[in-house]
């Protein structure tokens, strides 16, 4: 296995190449794509005037991917993204040569004997992303669209950018549905936010998990709280969760309790009696607890370090990890974590504070991590902000009053607080934390409606076509 481990030199020129033609060809299919989104908003526009955001949002999409392409291209000089599609461009010359052997490197886990089926002329994936089962997946979906654009690493992000936007905008739909009257501000949650713009615009493992976790919720929220159950609702939800499973399996383990907790919670809401709905209380949590633990329990095999029984373990060494050096400088400590359930309760306030809030602005030391931290002033403000219109008291009816909100804050303090104990590095912070950004300031939002409508619970419309 060693000979092919350390076999990372690309021969026949296979390095990721942008030239006069791909650049205009990328353009050419951006300006037809938004034409045709231009159109199809106009047409869906007679019936949904949510759609009047469709087209902006579609663009913000595709400049947030050029924007991410260009600044890994042209200022990094490379990172995981070119490496992810420079392996990728490995796969599509196995296509080329060998269809079968494409197909069976496909359909197998990564080991050497996989890993044989390469050659000089094809080129070698990167062993770091091949030998790892999480990032192999991404290889592997992003030959396939290597292998439609011809090896072309902007072509290739724009298309998937594209896939990745029919899940963001049906999570807008899904949290317009709820109040349409914010719906600009819940435009700007989703659609416009800076970060999920850029960290989840190009070839990378979050562009993947963040469309997956998109996905989940609307075919989630369909599924069991609307029960607008059809064929490809049902096939998108185990799609999107195998899809999260398979690359980031933590998104998940946060994800279902809270989705599941959503549901129940739901029901419990609706019952007339509150003495029943009291009573049943401690029953729905211990519900949910136990299908967690059960469902969580019984996919570990496929989890591999992130199974529930060495979680605490694999955030331990990835928490030291990320404060090397080798990371650029970037590091931050909320304290030592040796593992431990009592440690994780102890580090809870800083590593969700550095998850939701962190890096502040004058931590940056390069330009993204300046903007990020701009970016966490105004959600730190706006938290304020809303915890003085809401006050305390009045803010904890609204939350427990609206299934929804609950499962919005929830699911974000908790994925918060996981990224913060983990990652002890600015850079993989801004990126590991966009699948929480449109839920928590649409939260944020949801209960501005409420304190300045008076409204007192956010329910469902009937979906539009």
């Amino acid at each position: 296995m060693n000979d092919f481990v350390a076999r990372e030199m690309w021969e026949y020129d296979q390095k990721v190449k942008v030239e006069m033609v791909d650049i205009f060809g990328t353009l050419a299919l951006a300006i037809l794509l938004l034409i045709i989104a231009m159109f199809y908003r106009s047409r869906m526009m007679r019936t949904n005037p949510a759609y009047k955001y469709y087209l902006h949002g579609f663009a913000a999409k595709i400049i947030g991917t050029f924007s991410f392409c260009s600044i890994y291209l042209f200022y990094y000089h490379g990172g995981d993204t070119i490496a992810y599609f420079e392996s990728s461009m490995a796969m599509v010359n196995l296509f080329y040569q060998s269809p079968e052997k494409y197909l069976e490197v496909m359909f197998s886990p990564p080991s050497a004997e996989m890993r044989s089926l390469f050659s000089d002329k094809t080129g070698y994936p990167y062993a770091y992303l091949f030998y790892d089962s999480h990032t192999f997946i991404v290889i592997k979906l992003t030959s396939i669209l290597s292998i439609i654009t011809s090896k072309s690493y902007y072509l290739s992000s724009l298309i998937l950018s594209c896939i990745s936007f029919y899940g963001i905008w049906k999570l807008f739909l899904t949290f317009r549905r709820y109040a349409p009257a914010i719906d600009k501000q819940l435009a700007l949650a989703i659609l416009y936010f800076p970060s999920p713009l850029f960290w989840g615009g190009g070839v990378s493992k979050d562009t993947y998990t963040y469309m997956g976790t998109a996905l989940f919720i609307y075919c989630a929220h369909n599924v069991f709280i609307t029960k607008e159950r059809k064929a490809t609702t049902v096939i998108l939800l185990l799609v999107s969760s195998w899809l999260i499973l398979s690359i980031k399996p933590y998104i998940f383990m946060v994800l279902f309790p809270g989705g599941l907790l959503w549901i129940f919670y739901d029901k419990l809401v609706n019952i007339r009696s509150r003495f029943v709905a009291f009573v049943l209380f401690p029953l729905v949590i211990l519900a949910v607890s136990g299908v967690s633990y059960f469902v969580l329990s019984n996919l570990s095999s496929g989890m591999d370090k992130f199974a529930i029984d060495k979680a605490l373990e694999t955030a331990a060494i990835t928490n030291n990890d990320l404060k090397q050096d080798y990371y650029g400088g970037s590091s931050f400590d909320i304290g030592n974590f040796d593992g431990t359930v009592g440690d994780a309760v102890r580090l809870f306030l800083p590593a969700a504070n550095a998850g939701l809030f962190r890096p502040y602005f004058f931590e940056g030391r390069n330009p993204v991590v300046i903007i990020a931290g701009l970016e966490n002033a105004f959600l730190l403000l706006f938290t304020i902000y809303i915890i003085y219109k809401a006050k305390l008291k009045d803010l904890l009816q609204i939350i427990t009053r609206n299934p929804i909100l609950l499962f919005c804050i929830i699911y974000s303090i908790l994925f918060a607080f996981m990224i913060g104990l983990t990652t002890s590095n600015f850079g993989a912070l801004v990126r590991f934390k966009i699948p929480l950004i449109p839920f928590y300031v649409s939260a944020l939002y949801f209960i501005y409606y409420l304190v300045m409508s008076r409204e007192k619970k956010l329910v469902p419309l009937p979906a539009e076509s």
